[in-house]
C-alpha cells in the first residue's frame, strides 16, 4: 500500500506543479505530461530507496 501511495503521490503532486506550469506558460499539457513521468520516477525512486523493492 505505501508503494501505490508514493506513486500516486508522485503522479499527483509533480503533474499538478506541470498543470499550473502549462497553465502560466500558455500550452497545452507538455508541462503536465513531463510532470506525471518526473512523479513516476520520483516515486519509484522512493520505493527503491525506503521499501528496499
Amino acid at each position: 500500500m505505501t508503494a501505490v501511495s508514493y506513486l500516486i503521490a508522485g503522479i499527483i503532486v509533480w503533474g499538478g506543479i506541470g498543470w499550473l506550469v502549462d497553465h502560466f506558460v500558455g500550452t497545452k499539457g507538455i508541462f503536465a505530461g513531463l510532470g506525471a513521468v518526473l512523479g513516476v520516477a520520483g516515486g519509484v525512486y522512493l520505493i527503491v530507496r525506503r521499501l528496499g523493492a
